[in-house]
């Protein structure tokens, strides 16, 4: 699960892609309710740093880069 630390470790442009990211996510698989902060939360690192490479695959260099610091703060707040 993401803490508090983790996402306050963000800049807002990363908050924005990690929550455009999960949401996407979260809506093709059909999950019934809306997502939200509270289910943002709720996602693993290992899963997050899954679903970042999926959405990476058809980014410029420069969204690509803001993937990696995405990345590298949330593994540096645990």
């Amino acid at each position: 699960m993401l803490t508090n630390n983790q996402i306050d470790s963000l800049s807002e442009d990363e908050r924005c892609y990690l929550y455009y990211a999960l949401n996407t996510e979260w809506t093709s698989l059909n999950m019934g309710y809306d997502f939200d902060w509270y289910i943002l939360k709720a996602f693993r690192n290992d899963t997050i740093q899954h679903i970042l490479n999926k959405h990476s695959s058809n980014l410029t260099d420069e969204n690509k880069g803001i993937i990696i610091e995405i990345l590298k703060k949330l593994q540096a707040n645990i």
